[in-house]
């Protein structure tokens, strides 16, 4: 059987199934002044832990996004800039908003980027690998599972298996993460405006 759609609901569960189309110039036009340069800074690192930190704090971005749109006054709740990026996604998770793969990997990359965070010696992804089986579980694991189960708009497969590193699923990973809450956000945006407003 091959890969899912990232950005498919197969369960059934959440508010928005899938990505419709009919937003695409929207999304496109944004996409391409804004998400580029992002690649490239990435892709300039060296050092994992320099990467894993950028391209994690660029998804918590969109996750911000995300809830400033639904809730346009959550600073008098909580101060976004200040408040725990598990939380964040939690929150988001309960609305059941999209696909359960997509909080999957926003848990996934905050978990990793708490590794390189919190932990002085993980200076490469590949150190992973050698945590203990209940952290190895949420993030090196996690990330091979989620990159081999779905695909989306970014691949490490495209260049042939030279590709298949951590550094690269986990890049992956980070793009589809961004590209989902990129072509939810126009549903987002009408949800919060014909149906919660009214």
């Amino acid at each position: 059987m091959g890969k899912k759609i990232f950005y498919n609901d197969y369960e059934g569960k959440s508010i928005l199934k899938g990505y419709k189309r009919e937003y695409q110039g929207e999304i496109l036009g944004i996409w391409n002044r804004e998400v580029p340069q992002h690649v490239k800074n990435f892709n300039h690192y060296q050092e994992d832990r320099n990467a894993v930190i950028y391209f994690a704090l660029f998804v918590e971005y969109h996750i911000n996004q995300t809830i400033e749109t639904l809730y346009p006054d959550f600073d008098y709740y909580l101060d976004l800039s200040k408040t725990a990026t598990g939380f964040k996604i939690n929150l988001l998770a309960s609305f059941r908003l999209f696909p359960c793969q997509i909080f999957e990997a926003c848990r996934c990359i905050n978990n990793i980027r708490n590794e390189f965070a919190h932990e002085f010696k993980v200076v490469n992804l590949e150190q992973l690998n050698q945590l203990p089986d209940s952290r190895k579980k949420k993030t090196i694991d996690k990330l091979i599972r989620l990159t081999s189960d779905y695909k989306g708009d970014y691949t490490y497969e495209e260049h042939g298996d030279d590709q298949d590193t951590i550094r690269n699923r986990f890049k992956s990973l980070c793009m589809n993460t961004v590209t989902a809450l990129r072509i939810f956000e126009p549903q987002v945006k009408r949800l919060r405006t014909e149906k919660i407003e009214k």
